[in-house]
């Protein structure tokens, strides 16, 4: 009889505390437990941010954060509240694959171990991809490839590290949401790039900030770099680093770094943009850390003196903020400063002349061309670093009429032209054919070295170019910063903006190693087509001058 008497009372305190959770942030301080560094029930006390998070009503959440700010656990929490109360399907995405199998293993298992109201609620958690807890389904998923995010209607979508997705997986996995009646969208990452991944979605939003009362004078303020961190050192080595403290930057006062917990538990956050509260965006940084000290992050500082890739890293990781280096972006006035004074209407070269022009094609539903002549003012073994370039012409033509390039072929006497092998494959290959040894299919891969060149021919007869993709664009935006680029007078608008689209930044490697890579902020087909063409001046130097291109034509 005690035993039934007891598990009568297990029932009722169970019931009464169930109606008390009405809100996502007091579900998970009595649903979920973790584990080190901070053990037990959850709690707010570390991460006082993160409380007005979980319980946001927007239709759209997105978390622009430094690492380790405990908002993949705010998302892991929402996950789990939605299909414990809420009832509703979560499609959980992550970069890859590998990221949605280790995060399946890792975080969703650890949680279910500590916690056992969350393995008394899942029925089927054998799958990697696709949890179950009763009629209620949590899919976790890679944003790499469509088959990935295809046929799963979900009403919350969790968009985790969402600078190092696929970018157009965001829209698509978006899509999953279309139909439903209530639905919801959580992103957070890291950021890398200004107008990329989560910056570009955090600009549409609130842009909230995370304010509290200064304990020493009282006024509302916020942590932020370098006016709230006093520098002790000069250097990495110098032991004076490890006294660097917090400061309030309204009192200049210091603020003991152990203080935390108390004066930040009563903060709040403030928007700081005029916008409707269907879109809360949240920005957080690592000064507010419990764990990451004032000393390292000036450590992280001093890394980043003469060293691009920790410079970069630590705007991104410790400050939160999208980050450009230097020489990372062609820019308006290095464009203008290429600006000549000719036309793309000037006058055609003459057949059988001795001038080296080449074409570069970005090929897609419009085809954007580049003709190029490159201009050999010295010797060197490095054909590209010793030319200087000239842009003559640039346009689009549809994707469709590819016939059309054969025209600007022989209009330009064009003594080699790289085009983009895909998407239409075939249509490439004709050309080249059309064309022997002065047209080349490209393909970017990894693998290749410098600005090493690989040339196949595959079948269809058409010579296939393979090269890595970041040292090309190297050489090619390099021209713009060395002021090694002419530009035309009537230049369009579209050239100019799709010059400047790419960025160049840096990313870890599959051992953690920082490696540079190039990402889009926008449309960016002129600047590939000028990268091909940069591409086709050591192909074009094995061409025989003096020869006419129109009778090559077969």
């Amino acid at each position: 009889m005690s035993e039934l008497l007891k598990d009568f009372a297990d029932v009722l305190r169970e019931g009464l505390i169930s109606r008390t959770l009405s809100t996502c942030s007091r579900w998970v301080e009595h649903r979920r437990v973790m584990g080190e560094p901070f053990p037990g029930l959850y709690s707010f006390k570390y991460h006082p941010w993160c409380r007005d998070i979980h319980n946001s009503t927007a239709q759209y959440n997105t978390a622009m954060k430094s690492a380790q700010m405990g908002l993949t656990e705010v998302a892991i929490n929402v996950a789990f509240y939605t299909i414990a109360e809420l009832k509703r399907d979560v499609l959980y995405v992550l970069p890859t694959a590998i990221n949605a199998s280790d995060f399946s293993k890792s975080r969703f298992n650890t949680a279910l171990l500590y916690s056992p109201y969350l393995t008394s609620m899942f029925t089927d958690t054998n799958t990697v991809g696709l949890k179950q807890a009763g009629g209620v389904n949590l899919y976790i998923r890679g944003s790499r490839g469509d088959s990935n995010l295809k046929s799963i209607p979900v009403s919350v979508l969790v968009l985790d590290e969402a600078d190092e997705m696929d970018q157009r997986a965001i829209w698509l996995a978006l899509e999953r949401l279309s139909g439903q009646v209530h639905k919801t969208v959580w992103a957070l990452s890291t950021p890398t790039i200004p107008k990329y991944g989560i910056h570009k979605l955090y600009v549409q939003g609130t842009q909230e900030h995370f304010y509290f009362l200064c304990p020493l004078c009282g006024r509302l303020t916020e942590l932020i770099w370098p006016d709230c961190i006093q520098i002790c050192g000069e250097t990495i080595t110098d032991p004076n680093v490890k006294r660097s403290y917090l400061k309030c930057k309204e009192c200049k006062g210091r603020l003991n770094h152990e203080d935390k917990p108390i004066f930040l538990k009563d903060g709040k956050w403030e928007r700081t943009v005029a916008c409707e509260d269907d879109h809360r965006s949240f920005y957080i940084n690592q000064l507010y850390s419990f764990t990451v000290s004032p000393a390292d992050i000036v450590l992280a500082h001093f890394r980043g003196i003469g060293d691009e890739a920790a410079h970069v890293e630590f705007h991104n990781s410790k400050l939160g903020m999208p980050f450009i280096p230097d020489g990372g972006q062609v820019t308006d006035s290095e464009i203008d400063n290429a600006i000549r004074k000719y036309t793309k209407n000037d006058k055609r070269p003459k057949i059988g002349g001795g001038r080296l022009i080449v074409m570069g094609i970005d090929q897609g539903k419009w085809n954007h061309i580049v003709v190029m002549e490159f201009i050999t003012r010295s010797k060197g073994l490095d054909l590209n670093a010793h030319a200087v370039a000239k842009v003559l012409w640039e346009g689009k033509m549809p994707g469709d009429c590819f016939e059309d390039l054969d025209r600007l072929m022989r209009e330009w006497q064009i003594r080699a032209c790289v085009i983009d092998a895909d998407p239409q494959i075939n249509d490439a290959r004709r050309f080249a054919r059309r064309f022997p040894g002065y047209v080349y299919l490209c393909r970017y891969r990894r693998g290749q070295t410098g600005k090493e060149v690989s040339i196949t021919e595959e079948d269809g007869s058409a010579p296939i170019v393979t090269c890595d993709r970041t040292n090309w664009l190297d050489a090619s935006t390099g021209r713009f910063h060395a002021g090694r680029i002419e530009l035309p007078a009537d230049l369009s608008l579209e050239f100019r903006e799709h010059v400047k689209a790419l960025v160049r930044t840096y990313e870890k490697d599959d051992v953690g190693n920082p490696k540079a890579v190039y990402l889009s902020t926008g449309p960016d087909h002129f600047m590939h087509a000028l990268n091909y063409a940069e591409l086709a001046l050591p192909l074009a130097a094995g061409v025989v001058s003096g020869s006419d291109i129109g009778e090559k034509v077969i």
